[in-house]
């Protein structure tokens, strides 16, 4: 979901493709639920994941080509002492599968096959003022390969952002995001949070990432009537993941790097449950190699590769 009203939940999971949806990015239920009744208990659940296939690409600097499967399940919390003020905690997990053809030479043949992701978020909304929201998420990730050194696998983040209701269509602040990174260096990015209703069927805002992403990405959606609506979201995927010990580069780090641009379909027959499906495109894919002295050992960009996938959650 955008950033706001738990980072909207009509957001495509990240090919998880990047597909599969940050589940774990948590809920930022900006200013605009302001205009939300309270609900009848403060305490709410929420279970969602997905799917998503990557399919086969080929490389553009060697021979060969690889396709990957991805799935994600979450589950979180959050206890809500008014409409502004909660707290909440996610946990969730996942796997990426990749599948290096028979061509392919990058990394020697078979650099990686299967990556876990798991991580822990913290979440808290505070108000500020009388239309700010202030939204705090501590998190931390371990992405390895299986095989791979559990202590070695983990990386820490923080996302933060403020936003005021200017009206009653449009919510904006800025944020940022900060992560270690496997090999002892920082990522930090900024943050444009945006909630707007352009008129009564158009919203941009704000979107999620999927999987083991880091960062929003942007949405444009279409509501056609009270149970669908219609979206393109735009992101920047980077994913890192430890490599184990006994591959061409072992306890090094493998890296998939890609812009994809998702259209997806979703429907809400209840308040309380949102299915969607999607399908997409990632352009300008880079995967990179590195060994545990933290060198490239192989780089190689690959071709757009065609996704697909659904999506499911569930609020109780």
């Amino acid at each position: 979901m955008s950033f706001f009203n738990e980072m909207k939940r009509h957001s495509p999971l990240k090919t998880v493709a990047t597909a599969i949806v940050t589940l774990a990015f948590g809920v930022f239920a900006s200013t605009t639920a302001e205009a939300q009744s309270r609900p009848s208990s403060p305490l709410s659940f929420k279970f969602e994941g997905g799917g998503a296939h990557q399919s086969e690409t080929d490389m553009t600097d060697t021979s060969g080509g690889f396709a990957v499967d991805r799935w994600f399940l979450n589950a979180s919390m959050d206890y809500a002492w008014d409409r502004r003020t909660a707290i909440g905690v996610s946990v969730g997990g996942g796997k990426s599968n990749y599948e290096f053809n028979s061509l392919n030479e990058f990394g020697g043949g078979n650099p990686w096959d299967k990556v876990n992701d798991t991580r822990l978020t913290v979440s808290g909304r505070f108000g500020v003022g009388d239309t700010g929201s202030l939204m705090i998420m501590p998190t931390v990730r371990f992405n390895g390969e299986t095989g791979a050194s559990s202590s070695d696998s983990t990386t820490f983040g923080l996302f933060a952002a403020i936003a005021w209701r200017l009206n009653e269509n449009l919510t904006i602040g800025p944020g940022f995001g900060v992560f270690t990174r496997l090999e002892d260096s920082v990522s930090a990015f900024p943050i444009l949070a945006i909630d707007w209703n352009i008129s009564d069927r158009w919203n941009l805002s704000t979107g999620r990432g999927l999987a083991s992403s880091q960062g929003p990405g942007i949405r444009l959606s279409y509501k056609l009537n009270q149970d669908w609506s219609f979206g393109l979201t735009g992101r920047y995927e980077d994913i890192e993941f430890r490599l184990d010990d006994t591959g061409p580069a072992p306890g090094g780090v493998g890296r998939d790097q890609a812009l994809p641009l998702v259209l997806s379909a979703v429907l809400t027959p209840d308040s309380d449950i949102t299915l969607s499906v999607f399908a997409g495109v990632e352009f300008n894919g880079t995967l990179k190699l590195k060994n545990a002295l933290d060198e490239i050992v192989d780089e190689t960009g690959y071709d757009a590769a065609p996704l697909f996938g659904a999506a499911f959650e569930f609020r109780f």
